[in-house]
């Protein structure tokens, strides 16, 4: 019989980073995904996501990104791998950075100087001298903040994996959670698709999209939607290369644009859009790219990266996100259900913040608090519920 302390539902970032700080701590841990790890369709799989501290106004996320970019540091160093790279994060803006159409700017350079970072304020002619192929008529506002970057995130999960296992965690691929062995509200147990029954002491949810459907009392607080992302390949990327690029947003709170500098390994310049997204059920519905979002992109770039116009469009793909009507992570012990935990809730934030979720996440498990878990505890939240994150180009503010 398959008998686990925790059994962790899910290979992602949060169900990864999980088992490992759970093993660390001695429980006797097993891991269930419906794939191999990385899995291919999963939201932390991709070459890169943003690692910043900027959140505008909010001084939780900053200070959750802050400690995130040290234990990233000490990542690189005990994989003897670089996983964060640290290429500096531009943000890219239309007017002064003081404007009332660019509060995440403001506040987010605003922080830094109080938090005792030294970023480097950028006009028009410094834009167009540091980062020559911004387009500085277009932008005339900008700040460099050096400790940020990006991280592999696909690699992240394999690494995290792999060492999992030699802390004795037992991964179980090809296992897919169906349902819950519940007597008298006390989970005892978890039934896959597959016909396997793993059972357990306590249970924790960190299946991403799936995550409300597993558990549908979720399913009025939180939605799956999908992001566009594009691989640009540049006839010649020596202007796309650090420190001539670097991570950045151009005006993103109004438009959603962002991206990362040239990756050697896949020859390309990787954009994308944070913003309403489209609703997506994990998985039915297709994934492609539409014609008009690719004419969106292509806009976007001829106005702000005018070398990269007419740059070959090699791949595509919609990212994932499990979003809360919020925005913030779901990360709790189920109030209804003794031995049943969730961890999910990314709106797009997890991966940047995967080095402190494991402790995050198995603080909450023990039944204690952690510095972080206050506002992401179980609640209720209506329609009328607003999407607070600053950064992210959403429609009246409701996802």
């Amino acid at each position: 019989m398959k008998k686990y302390d925790v059994l962790v539902i899910g290979g992602g970032i949060y169900g990864i980073t999980a088992a490992v700080e759970l093993a660390k701590r001695k429980y006797k841990v097993g891991l269930i995904n419906p794939d191999t790890i990385p899995h291919h369709m999963a939201a932390s799989t991709d070459v890169t996501k943003a690692v910043r501290m900027e959140y505008g106004s909010d001084w939780e996320y900053f200070r959750m990104v802050e400690k995130s970019i040290e234990k990233w540091k000490e990542w690189n160093d005990f994989f003897g791998e670089k996983l964060y790279h640290e290429v500096g994060f531009l943000m890219l803006c239309k007017e002064a950075i003081e404007s009332e159409n660019h509060t995440f700017e403001k506040y987010s350079y605003q922080h830094l100087l109080e938090a005792g970072y030294k970023p480097d304020r950028l006009n028009a002619t410094e834009i167009k001298k540091r980062f020559p192929s911004v387009n500085a008529d277009e932008y005339i506002d900008a700040n460099f903040n050096a400790s940020a970057g990006y991280a592999d995130a696909a690699l992240t999960v394999e690494k995290l994996a792999t060492y999992s296992r030699t802390l004795g965690v037992v991964i179980h691929e090809g296992q897919t959670a169906d349902s819950f062995q519940i007597e008298n509200g006390v989970l005892s147990a978890v039934k896959t698709k597959e016909g396997e029954t793993f059972h357990c002491g306590h249970a924790l949810v960190a299946a991403g999209a799936h995550t409300p459907m597993l558990l549908p009392e979720l399913q009025p607080y939180m939605r799956s939607t999908g992001h566009p992302v594009f691989w640009l390949k540049p006839k010649n990327p020596d202007n796309f290369v650090p420190p001539r690029f670097s991570v950045f947003t151009a005006d993103i709170s109004n438009s959603g644009w962002y991206g990362f500098p040239f990756l050697e390994k896949w020859g390309i310049v990787k954009i994308a859009k944070h913003s309403n997204g489209v609703g997506i059920h994990p998985d039915n519905d297709d994934r492609q790219i539409t014609d008009d979002e690719v004419k969106d992109m292509r806009s976007f770039v001829k106005q702000t990266f005018p070398e990269l116009w007419d740059a070959p469009l090699v791949f595509t793909r919609r990212c994932l996100y499990i979003d809360t009507l919020d925005g913030h992570f779901w990360i709790d012990r189920h109030p209804e259900i003794q031995g049943l935990s969730v961890s999910s809730g990314g709106s797009g934030h997890g991966l940047k913040m995967a080095p402190i979720l494991g402790a995050m996440v198995a603080d909450i498990i023990e039944g204690k608090s952690h510095e972080f878990s206050k506002r992401y505890r179980w609640r209720h939240l209506t329609a009328d519920t607003s999407q607070v994150e600053e950064a992210r180009y959403v429609i009246d503010r409701k996802l």
